[in-house]
């Protein structure tokens, strides 16, 4: 990472009948920024893939390769491996 941000973590949680991803963006100069992106699907998968494709398509968000990605499940977060890799990889793919 040069000069943007990087995806530091995804929170993927439940909200009004469809996923709502909260989005960590961490900047080399360790500027914090917050992101909230809401999707109206019940399915992660789907919800992960469309929110890799857009940050990917952001001039200021330059990686996502160290990303920590957590659904929510009960009201407790849980890392979820396949998700993260999905998001990586579509991000990737998406730049």
């Amino acid at each position: 990472m040069r000069f943007g941000y990087a995806v530091e973590q995804v929170f993927v949680r439940p909200r009004g009948g469809g996923l709502e991803l909260f989005v960590v963006l961490v900047a080399l100069s360790g500027a914090i920024k917050h992101e909230t992106l809401r999707f109206l699907t019940t399915n992660a998968r789907e919800a992960v893939t469309r929110a890799a494709r857009q940050l990917a398509a952001r001039g200021d968000i330059e990686s996502a390769e160290g990303v920590r990605l957590r659904v929510e499940v009960r009201g407790a977060l849980r890392d979820d491996a396949a998700l993260r890799r999905l998001f990586v990889q579509t991000f990737e793919s998406s730049q």
